[in-house]
């Protein structure tokens, strides 16, 4: 990795923060989907509300009605259904673009295209969540400019305070998130008044490497219940914070 790009990394972790005190004493889990599968709308909303509980799925405009790793893409009548139901909308870009290494006037045009997605739909939209979690410092500042919140990949709680600029998320994979792992990190957002964000993709009892199974998302939802933890979408979660 070259001088620059360590130096154009370095300054994106720590520049153009936006900090979110957390301290509520009670712990918060959120749970997210990117690209948003047709499965996450379904299975994935389904299991949520059995919990009494909604997510935040980021969309893609130019993934609907298609076909992603060889999953079947949301329609815009699932979209539809997740807003009617209480679930939070996100945009992900409208290409599913690497916003480390697109210039900034591509990126607002992308960004303005699944705008027009969403207000063609009539879906309302909240967050912003980049996609691969990648990420460099003009497109941080550019995305604070859009969005109320910008998320990112990264494992990790978030104690104290959380940057509204990068906020960090835990994956629940089904290949590599491991029982153990998932009752640990809810269990210290329970005990330390932290902020959990989980993301994944697919819902399916076989799915691929980026996605959870029933079994995997109930046993995290159940988790949480049992450690009273407050669950949220993402935004809701912001505004539980500040409240």
């Amino acid at each position: 990795m070259s001088l620059i790009l360590k130096a154009s990394r370095f300054a994106a972790r720590r520049l153009g923060c936006r900090w979110l005190p957390l301290r509520k004493g009670q712990g918060v889990v959120s749970f997210s989907f990117d690209d948003v599968p047709a499965s996450a709308c379904l299975s994935g909303a389904a299991l949520l509300e059995q919990y009494d509980a909604r997510a935040t799925f980021y969309i893609c405009g130019q993934l609907t009605d298609g076909i992603e790793q060889h999953q079947p893409c949301h329609s815009v009548s699932d979209l539809q259904r997740l807003v009617a139901s209480g679930h939070e909308l996100g945009c992900h870009t409208f290409s599913h673009t690497n916003c480390a290494n697109t210039p900034i006037a591509r990126l607002r045009q992308d960004w303005d295209k699944n705008q027009a997605f969403f207000q063609q739909n009539d879906l309302p939209t909240n967050g912003f969540a980049f996609p691969f979690g990648a990420y460099r410092l003009g497109s941080k500042l550019a995305a604070n400019r859009r969005f109320s919140y910008n998320r990112i990949t990264g494992g990790g709680l978030q104690l104290e305070r959380a940057d509204l600029s990068a906020l960090r998320a835990q994956a629940l994979y089904a290949a590599n998130t491991s029982a153990d792992m998932v009752l640990s990190l809810i269990r210290q957002a329970a005990q330390e008044g932290g902020w959990l964000i989980f993301y994944s993709h697919e819902v399916t009892e076989q799915p691929g490497p980026w996605g959870t199974t029933p079994d995997q998302l109930d046993m995290a939802l159940r988790i949480a219940r049992q450690e009273h933890c407050q669950i949220l979408p993402v935004q809701a979660a912001i505004d539980f914070f500040r409240s």
